[in-house]
This record gives C-alpha cells, sequence and structure tokens, in this order.
C-alpha cells in the first residue's frame, strides 16, 4: 500500500501549482501550502510533502520518496491522496 499511496503523493507534489487554482475556493490556499479541511482530518499540502493531522495531532506525512502515517488515518489518506491526484487530470477536475 505504501508504494500506492507514494505515487499519490508524488502525482499531488508534481501538480501543486494545478491544485492550488482547482481547490482556490475549496480550501485555504497560500504560496507553500493548500490546507484542506474534512474534519476531524486536515491535510496540509505543502512542494515538499503531505501532512496529516487528526483532531489537531499530526499522524504522519508522505512526500517524494517516504510514506510514513499511523495506522490510524492510513486508510483515509489513502483515499484521500488518490482523490487529489486524479484532480490534475481534467475530466476528474473539480467542477464550479
Amino acid at each position: 500500500m505504501d508504494a500506492e499511496i507514494l505515487s499519490y503523493a508524488v502525482r499531488i507534489l508534481d501538480s501543486f501549482e494545478s491544485l492550488r487554482k482547482l481547490l482556490a475556493e475549496r480550501a485555504e490556499c497560500h504560496e507553500n501550502e493548500i490546507v484542506v479541511y474534512d474534519d476531524p482530518l486536515k491535510i496540509i499540502i505543502k512542494r515538499d510533502r503531505i501532512d496529516f493531522y487528526f483532531d489537531d495531532v499530526y499522524h504522519g506525512s508522505a512526500g517524494r520518496s517516504y510514506v510514513k502515517l499511523s495506522d490510524e488515518i492510513r486508510e483515509e489518506a489513502r483515499l484521500w491522496l488518490q482523490g487529489l491526484a486524479m484532480l490534475k487530470f481534467k475530466r476528474f477536475s473539480v467542477r464550479r
């Protein structure tokens, strides 16, 4: 599963600018990070890694060459990463 999560993370990091534009009205978008809220989960996408918080407690990160996630959020993180990785393709982009 880590290889799958890693591939999603790389796709997201590679498309940071596109994601920032797509999520501009649906997330907190800053120059170097995008914050997505799905209470109680918070996902912070930075240019070099993606951090996961559950109830404001850090539960791990995924980057270009590593995946370190707690068992508690691993499956939810995988689903979020999969969805965010697909946003870069036009047919899956968020509609306004």
